[in-house]
């Protein structure tokens, strides 16, 4: 799986341009552990992280080190009530025929409350 982590991770950064056609398998999905849902990573994985960095514009990760069908960061950023936002986090990332399928994403929402507060 050589480079499609940080391809996926690369494309998530940036969600001001379009997600590369040759990234995610038609009907890829995004799971999250602290609500074990799926949603599918296209669109609405991206539309949800355009939302969070309208209200948190230095919304980013960083700390990343990638590796054979995972990538760990840390979710960073600066609330507007000015505190800071800071949550490691691991990414599983699942490729069917060099497609990524799936998304799975380990976060302590306890280190999200901020963001979840502000997004409602």
């Amino acid at each position: 799986m050589s480079g499609i982590e940080r391809r996926v991770l690369d494309a998530l950064a940036d969600t001001s341009s379009e997600v590369p056609d040759d990234l995610f398998a038609p009907g890829a999905v995004t799971w999250h552990s602290f609500d074990e849902v799926e949603a599918p990573t296209v669109p609405d994985t991206f539309a949800t992280l355009r939302a969070i960095r309208e209200k948190v514009p230095d919304f980013t990760m960083t700390d990343v080190r990638t590796g054979d069908g995972f990538a760990q960061y840390v979710i960073v950023g600066t609330l507007p009530d000015g505190s800071a936002l800071r949550a490691p986090a691991a990414l599983a990332i699942h490729v069917e025929d060099g497609l990524v399928t799936r998304l799975e994403e380990y976060v302590d929402t306890g280190q999200l409350a901020g963001l979840f507060a502000l997004l409602g």
